[in-house]
């Protein structure tokens, strides 16, 4: 099970505990631990506790990005060379007395990551209100008619191959994988389909040319990392996006 922060939120370390005495793995994202360390709560930290109460059930998933840098440099995709690795907690407390605080160089760290995730949350709504307004489908239709089309469009993009290389071919850097490798295993594909989804989602609830709060946008942004690695971790073939529900995908496991 890969974990995220609203699972977290919703149990206690005694019901993780059961299940991992079942035998079940908790796949951590990168994501997670940076939404738990870029600001501080108890809830937060009560939640850290948590995760230590299973840590030998845990093991740490790669970042999007790692993957994204393994897959530009070896032409493979990210979770057929990369491993995951295991983590433990140790509960030491920081400079004001609490539990799980960040040193000097990771705490810098966070705050860069903060403030990159803001530049590419701008690249992505600009992405979204400028290539996807485009696409004829979406240019042509009525008001009336946007839900139906944003609709069918949600549910071909999952089954399109062509579609998703042909997006990353337009927005590609030229150091990354060519577009014809890319296949459903790809860190880069993924990432590209569940933007095109979103995208869509986004202009379906506020509108082609409306600019969506910017806090909340960041919030599905990260969900959408959760989603990748989920995807990635129970293996590629297995996965299928049915459709776009606001921010939670529907997986279907064959």
């Amino acid at each position: 099970m890969v974990l995220d922060k609203s699972l977290l939120d919703g149990v206690n370390s005694s019901q993780l505990q059961y299940y991992a005495q079942k035998g079940w793995i908790f796949g951590l994202p990168e994501v997670l631990m940076y939404e738990h360390f870029r600001k501080r709560d108890r809830r937060r930290i009560a939640n850290l506790f948590k995760l230590h109460s299973i840590e030998g059930s845990i093991v740490l998933l790669p970042g999007i990005g790692e993957m994204f840098r393994s897959e530009a440099e070896t032409l493979k995709p990210a979770c057929a060379t990369m491993r995951t690795k295991k983590i433990q907690f140790t509960i030491q407390k920081g400079p004001s007395g609490e539990c799980f605080e960040l040193d000097g160089s990771s705490l810098i760290a966070t705050e860069e990551r903060s403030r990159e995730l803001k530049v590419n949350l701008r690249a992505i709504i600009d992405v979204w209100q400028s290539s996807l307004r485009e696409m004829p489908d979406v240019k042509n239709a009525s008001p009336k008619e946007l839900p139906e089309i944003i609709k069918e469009l949600s549910l071909k993009i999952p089954n399109d191959w062509a579609d998703m290389r042909g997006f990353y071919a337009n927005h590609r850097h030229a150091d990354f994988p060519s577009p014809e490798l890319l296949d459903e295993e790809w860190t880069f594909f993924r990432w590209i389909q569940v933007q095109l989804l979103a995208g869509l989602d986004s202009i379906g609830r506020h509108g082609v040319d409306a600019k969506p709060n910017q806090e909340s946008m960041l919030h599905e942004l990260l969900d959408l990392d959760y989603l990748i690695s989920a995807f990635l971790s129970v293996g590629s073939r297995a996965a299928k996006v049915d459709s776009w529900n606001g921010s939670d995908f529907c997986v279907r496991m064959e």
